[in-house]
Parts: structure tokens; sequence; C-alpha cells
């Protein structure tokens, strides 16, 4: 989507020290090695415009998003945002909740842990399930919201922010992300994968307030199989932690 614009309908946060928007499957996060058009620069256009500003704006994605996942992506709108929320992200201080539409058959409820290697020459990861030296250990834990068919809605809570962690965990387990053909699904529902990143909640990085944002679910017939998770929910996710 090298012709992007960013819209009203696409903002999902703001105030003046973030912006957080609904980004879509295939545009990238940042910009990549060969130029190519972001929601960064979709953001810069977008903020120019609401607020009558000529030149350069400042707006740098917090986080990265795989180019092929849709949902939200949070962006800082100054210097000083930017920093703290790179703080919050490397300390885990985040809560991140994504929704998938996956194969197999998952459980109602499961803690995953792996190790994952990045392979970077193929933009993939191999996923072990014993621990070694050149790999980075993964958490994360599901719990099954629906399913439909050979399909299955799962709310995620992120634990850590591994490459493709989500897509690869999944994949190992047996129950992998429909669309995601990189990761093996054979699900005829998409050639991307139905992965979105749906809600997060954390302290604002300059209000010191805690805050959640969540999402409207995504468009489409694949998420219209399913019911929108509950607010209990989505509070289960977010209450959860490592410990059992």
């Amino acid at each position: 989507m090298k012709d992007f614009i960013l819209t009203d309908s696409d903002v999902v946060y703001l105030d003046n020290h973030l912006l957080v928007v609904n980004k879509p499957a295939g545009v990238l996060a940042q910009m990549d090695k060969d130029g190519n058009r972001s929601i960064e620069d979709a953001a810069r256009d977008w903020l120019r415009h609401k607020f009558n500003k000529p030149g350069n704006v400042f707006a740098t994605c917090a986080h990265r998003l795989d180019r092929p996942v849709a949902g939200l992506v949070i962006i800082a709108r100054t210097s000083k945002a930017l920093v703290r929320m790179n703080e919050i992200f490397s300390q885990r201080k985040i809560q991140k909740i994504y929704l998938a539409i996956v194969g197999g058959q998952p459980e109602q409820y499961l803690h995953l842990r792996h190790w994952i290697k990045k392979k970077e020459d193929i933009n993939k990861v191999w996923t072990y399930t014993y621990e070694r030296g050149d790999a980075k250990q993964a958490d994360l834990k599901y719990w099954m919201l629906g399913r439909s068919g050979d399909h299955s809605l799962v709310m995620v809570r992120l634990f850590t922010g591994r490459h493709h962690q989500i897509r690869a965990q999944l994949s190992l387990h047996g129950t992998p992300i429909a669309g995601d053909l990189k990761y093996g699904s054979k699900s005829p529902l998409s050639t991307n994968p139905l992965l979105y990143s749906y809600a997060a909640r954390f302290e604002h990085p300059v209000l010191k307030e805690l805050i959640t944002i969540k999402a409207p679910l995504p468009k489409g017939d694949n998420w219209s199989l399913f019911p929108e998770p509950t607010n209990e929910a989505l509070e289960t996710a977010f209450s959860a932690t490592l410990e059992p």
C-alpha cells in the first residue's frame, strides 16, 4: 500500500504526546531500506493537515508491527514521549493483547513457552521447545473465545516481544494463524495472517495515568464469524501473569 493515506477513522487515540492508529495489513510500521511509505509517513501527513503544521512533523513508532499484520500502532509525537515509550517497552511495562484466527484444535486456555532464534537472511524465526544458548525465551498465554468450522478465535497476551513470536509459537503448537503461509497455514480463509493487534494498557509516558486503548474489530467476513470479545475476557488477559 505505497499510496496509503491515514484518515480520521484510522485514529484510535490522540493527545499532545501520542497518536495511536489502526494500521491496515500490508502497510509498513516504519520505513524500510527501500524507502517504502510507512504508517509513520502517513501519520506525519495526517498530523500536518489536521493541525495545519507546515514543515517537519515528529511522529515515530514506539514499536514494530509486522507488515502483514493489522491493528494498533503507538506513535510518539514528541522525542520525550518516544524515549519514555521505549523504556516502557524495554522494561515490559506494557500489556499487549492480540486476536488471532487459527486452525487446529486450540485448548480453552494455554501458556506457551518456547525459545526463538531469528534468521535475518530469510526474515523468519526457528522455534524450539527446549532452552538453547542462541535462542531467546518467548512466553505468551492464549484463551479460546469461539469456534466456527475448522477455525477458532483466540485472544493472546504477550509477555515477551520476540520477532514473529505469536506466529511462530502458535504454528509450532499445531494451531497456525489462518493465512500465515510463512508459518505453515493451509487455511483457505486468507493469504495474509489473520492476526490483529487489538488492545494495549500502559502508564502514559507523560501524564503518568494508566490508559487502556482498544481497536475496533476488523471488518470482513472472516472476523464476523466470531462474536466480539467481552470486557470480562479482555480483563482476564490484561490481569494474567507469567505465574500459573
